[in-house]
């Protein structure tokens, strides 16, 4: 009994420690997908430069998403014309580089990592455009070209088209209201912002939750023997190079072989972090959110078997030469912390008046409102 009481109080603190972070995260994020405009960006990433790479993740950190919407509005910027390079970049900004990220990293694993996860987003982009451009058959791409033109003109994939609406929003209802209007009024875009902020909880909401719940789980009941004896922590007889290596494809397998994504993952990486898994393993794990088995099918979905295959080769290499360059480079620099400590050290932890109780106080009602708001918008 002590044990199940020991996973509940874990877990009402983990969401206590995140609920203002993510909160603000996710209204961040709605109020600039509301108010910037993305039109003719998919027009201008057409081609493999750097500034459509850097277009490209721009525009994927200002269309913060799940992993699944990420990969839905990708397949979209493909058909307008987006080269592989720059649709897979913005899958990576997309998720990856986005407010709601940022905010629970820090709250959690502190500011080196926040430095970790934009650096290796960057370095996982950069590498990742360079494999497409050298490994990618062009005979592949004609053949997810023609699965793409296949599937659109059969009509069925009618499943990617409703998640774009309701995900990416181009089509939302509440902007149909106003469509004679030469300008949205400011209260126009706030709705729509809330209907951003609506569909964004709905679909990712059950994701964290069970991330939060299976992180508990394994606080409580895996002993720490177990991790350090997956990480190799300690271990000096093998070379550094190869605990580093092992430690980044540790990461990259339990990412593959869990189903939550985004910001499901950081609690998730804490829980490695106090484990022992290296600084870049941390990165690795919460990189390969576009690497899941269910991300895989809906790969396979969209562009056909051989492509995913493709894919997920080009993107697990890339998830692990950024992991050693992290390790590397914050070695060099004494940037690694030296204890593998997180912010979410649950023992004997009690209920505190601070600066989280505020904020917590302030955005609890605040966004269930949001939320509430955006949901009537919707309708």
């Amino acid at each position: 009994m002590s044990v199940i009481t020991n996973i509940i109080s874990q877990l009402a603190h983990m969401v206590w420690d995140i609920y203002w972070g993510l909160a603000l995260g996710f209204i961040l994020s709605s109020l600039i997908r509301a108010f910037v405009s993305t039109e003719s960006i998919s027009a201008r990433l057409g081609k493999d430069s750097i500034t459509a790479i850097g277009l490209s993740t721009l525009f994927g950190a200002i269309s913060s998403s799940c992993s699944y919407a990420a990969a839905s509005m990708a397949r979209t910027l493909m058909i307008k014309g987006s080269t592989w390079s720059n649709a897979v970049a913005f899958m990576v900004a997309s998720t990856n580089l986005v407010f709601e990220i940022f905010i629970v990293i820090v709250s959690l694993l502190g500011w080196v990592f926040f430095g970790g996860e934009v650096i290796g987003g960057l370095v996982f982009i950069i590498i990742s455009a360079i494999l497409i451009s050298w490994i990618f058959p062009s005979k592949v791409k004609e053949e997810a070209k023609e699965y793409i033109a296949t599937s659109e003109g059969k009509k069925s994939d009618d499943a990617h088209h409703q998640t774009e609406k309701s995900c990416c929003h181009h089509d939302m209802k509440m902007d149909t209201k106003d469509e004679h209007a030469d300008k949205p009024s400011l209260l126009i875009k706030l709705k729509e912002a809330s209907g951003h902020y609506y569909m964004d909880v709905t679909m990712v909401g059950t994701d964290i939750l069970i991330g939060l719940a299976v992180s508990a789980i394994l606080m409580v009941v895996v002993p720490d023997g177990f991790w350090k004896g997956l990480f190799l922590s300690g271990n000096s007889s093998l070379p550094h190079f190869l605990i580093l290596s092992w430690n980044a494809i540790i990461g990259i397998f339990i990412a593959i072989i869990a189903f939550v994504c985004s910001v499901g993952n950081i609690v998730m990486a804490v829980v490695l972090w106090q484990g022992g898994i290296s600084f870049g393993g941390v990165i690795a794990f919460i990189l390969s959110d576009l690497v899941t088995i269910p991300m895989l099918m809906v790969f396979r979905k969209y562009y056909g078997n051989r492509t995913m295959w493709y894919l997920l080769s080009i993107l697990i290499v890339s998830i692990f030469f950024t992991s050693l360059f992290l390790d590397y480079s914050f070695a060099a620099l004494h940037w690694i912390p030296k204890a593998h400590i997180g912010g979410m050290q649950m023992a004997n932890k009690h209920f505190s008046w601070n600066y989280q109780t505020w904020l917590n106080l302030f955005f609890v009602p605040v966004s269930l409102v949001y939320f509430y708001w955006g949901r009537k918008s919707m309708k």
